[in-house]
C-alpha cells in the first residue's frame, strides 16, 4: 500500500543515496562538433564546449561534416587516466571514470580554436587543474582556451 508515510520514506532513501554517490547510474551525453553553430554563429565549435560530467558518465563526439574529429589534448589530462583519438569524420564515445580537467581539440580545426573541456567531478577534481591551464596554446586556440578557462572560474 502507498501512504504518505512510504512516499516521505522512499524520497529521504533516494536523497540519501544520491548524496552518498549511490542511485545515479552512469548517463550518456552528447558533443556536436560543428562547422557553424546554428545559435552563435561561432564557426569551428563543439557544442556544449564545457561539460560537467560524473565518473563513469560517457560522453560520445559527433561530427555534424566528416572533416571533424575529437581528440585528447596532451597534457590536458588527468595522471593516470587515458586520452582518446578518434577517426575524422567518425563519432568517438569516451567513458570518463577519473576526476578532472580533459581538455581536448578537434585536430583539422584547432588552430580555429575548435576546442572544449569535460570537467569529471568526483575527489581529486583539480588535482590537474593547474597542469591543464599551463598546456601552451597558440592562435584562435589560446583564445578559445582563455574563454573557457574564465568561464570555468566563474562556475
Amino acid at each position: 500500500m502507498f501512504d504518505r508515510r512510504t512516499a516521505i520514506l522512499g524520497a529521504g532513501a533516494t536523497a540519501f543515496l544520491a548524496s552518498a554517490g549511490l542511485a545515479a547510474a552512469p548517463r550518456s551525453h552528447l558533443v556536436e562538433m560543428l562547422t557553424q553553430d546554428p545559435e552563435t554563429g561561432r564557426r569551428m565549435v563543439f557544442t556544449p564546449r564545457i561539460l560537467r560530467v560524473a565518473s563513469g558518465d560517457t560522453v560520445t563526439f559527433r561530427p555534424s561534416q566528416p572533416m571533424h574529429n575529437s581528440m585528447s589534448t596532451p597534457g590536458m589530462v588527468p595522471e593516470g587516466a587515458s586520452g582518446w583519438r578518434g577517426s575524422i569524420g567518425k563519432s568517438v564515445s569516451v567513458t570518463f571514470t577519473k576526476p578532472g580537467y580533459y581538455g581536448y581539440h578537434c585536430l583539422p580545426h584547432k588552430s580555429m580554436g575548435m576546442v572544449g573541456l569535460v570537467i569529471v567531478e568526483g575527489e581529486g577534481l583539480d588535482a590537474n587543474l593547474e597542469a591543464a591551464q599551463s598546456v601552451r596554446q597558440t592562435g584562435k586556440a589560446k583564445e578559445a582556451w582563455d574563454e573557457i578557462w574564465a568561464e570555468v572560474a566563474s562556475m
